[in-house]
């Protein structure tokens, strides 16, 4: 009768009598393995959820990204020589939900979708600052949060009032700029995106 590991799936027939690291090597992605998809994905999405993104989590995310998938295509190819593809149909909700896993994440980040979810659940309160900064009722200060963002600097501009978000993008200050009349005119160092409505994204240069 096949024996049952630790990790509570059938061991592969080929497993019987491997050294236990090439044991541990084989079989479908542990319950330790599946979070740690779950996390770095998550990690991702975070990092892709400001305008120019977390450089940090974006690069600790693709790293671990990557060791993963090392992780993974191992595993999967040393199950396939040992156990055969009955092997790992036997076990493939768990073969297959860290590619899932991936192609969400990627599809999500391909769409903006951290970004535009985060925005949209912080526009009032964006819009409200705004509005306030404009008409001289509200102070120009740093650090404060406006919704789900840790707002780094508030500024007055030409026709409106730009947020720059703390340590969203890699070199230049990036964030938000609310102009209801459109945005300034280009002076070649900031660049601005129509969003929706009177917001823009916003990169500064020097």
């Amino acid at each position: 009768m096949p024996r049952t590991g630790e990790e509570g799936f059938t061991a592969p027939e080929g497993a019987r009598g491997m050294r236990p690291l090439a044991r541990a090597l084989v079989g479908p992605p542990s319950w330790l393995l599946l979070p740690s998809f779950t996390l770095t994905g998550l990690l991702l999405l975070y990092g892709a959820s400001v305008p120019g993104g977390y450089f940090l989590s974006q690069v600790l995310g693709g790293l671990l990204a990557l060791v993963l998938a090392i992780v993974w295509v191992t595993r999967f190819v040393m199950g396939l020589g040992v156990d055969g593809l009955s092997g790992l149909r036997r076990n493939w909700v768990r073969w297959a939900a860290p590619p899932v896993i991936s192609v969400v994440v990627i599809g999500l980040i391909g769409v903006d979708a951290p970004l535009t979810a985060r925005f949209r659940l912080s526009e009032a309160s964006l819009e409200r600052v705004a509005r306030e900064v404009a008409a001289g009722g509200h102070p120009e200060r740093d650090e404060q949060w406006v919704g789900l963002f840790h707002i780094g600097e508030i500024r007055q501009i030409e026709g409106g009032v730009s947020f720059t978000v703390k340590d969203a993008g890699l070199i230049y200050g990036e964030g938000f700029a609310w102009c209801p009349a459109g945005p300034p005119e280009p002076d070649g160092t900031n660049h601005y995106w129509h969003v929706h409505g009177p917001w823009y994204r916003l990169a500064q240069g020097f």
